[in-house]
């Protein structure tokens, strides 16, 4: 049973769930903004798309807040935060770069995924990039961010401790998604290879754990009768297949 889908569509369907909804997206959506103003530094070789122009823009407005008007409301010794500057100027510069590399890949012909999050400059041995990505990151953000503090330099340590955050909850997302399309991909694999084995009523352990209620087989099997199955669309005969029962 698809739970959590059948939840969302519920809640979708009534006014405080969509507003709860919505509210979510758009804390998702502010700290993507957030994971582009740290990714140029963690990552290379990023998707066109993922690195697009709009969202180095959104990089740049996300520590741009603690840059300008935040760095006068948040310094704590009444002098601005030199670092949080420095680390707006490397946004940019390395921003730039990741465009400049992106541009002479498309210029010499390279095939590349256009939403690709980009390769880890942190290669760990026996530790894979998932893990480096939905958990290291963040932990050295997170562990900037404490430096930062423990320097009084509370600019620069919210746009980390934020960017941090972001980062994991933007990785948590991004791979579980993934995983749903790949697992939706696998299912519609196997139900189209085992339609046959499951209309003559074998077991699930033959099936690959895909069944159906007896009642159902039975309008599957009226459907192959000679003139009904040869009304079907083409496509659907074949997922059928007349000859199983």
């Amino acid at each position: 049973m698809q739970i959590g889908k059948v939840g969302l569509q519920y809640a979708t369907k009534t006014e405080p769930g969509k507003l709860i909804i919505g509210l979510l997206m758009l804390i998702h959506f502010v700290l993507s903004w957030f994971v582009m103003s740290v990714v140029v530094f963690f990552r290379r070789d990023h998707g066109e798309r993922y690195l697009s122009w709009i969202n180095i823009l959104f990089g740049m407005t996300a520590i741009g807040l603690f840059t300008g008007l935040g760095n006068y409301l948040l310094s704590e010794t009444g002098h601005l935060s030199k670092p949080i500057e420095i680390a707006y100027d490397l946004v940019v510069i390395a921003s730039v770069y990741h465009r400049v590399m992106i541009w002479r890949r498309n210029k010499t012909g390279v095939l590349w995924h256009s939403y690709y999050p980009g390769t880890s400059w942190l290669q760990i041995p026996g530790v894979s990039f998932e893990v480096v990505q939905k958990w290291i990151e963040p932990a050295i953000l997170f562990a900037g961010a404490w430096v930062a503090n423990h320097y009084h330099d509370q600019p620069l340590r919210l746009w980390l401790m934020i960017s941090g955050f972001g980062l994991l909850v933007h990785e948590q997302v991004s791979f579980y998604l993934q995983r749903q399309r790949i697992l939706d991909l696998r299912d519609s694999l196997i139900e189209s290879r085992v339609m046959g084995a499951v209309i003559q009523g074998k077991s699930a352990k033959e099936t690959a754990g895909f069944t159906m209620a007896k009642s159902n087989v039975a309008v599957i099997r009226q459907l192959q009768s000679e003139d009904a199955f040869n009304s079907l669309p083409e496509e659907v005969a074949s997922i059928l297949d007349k000859d199983a029962a």
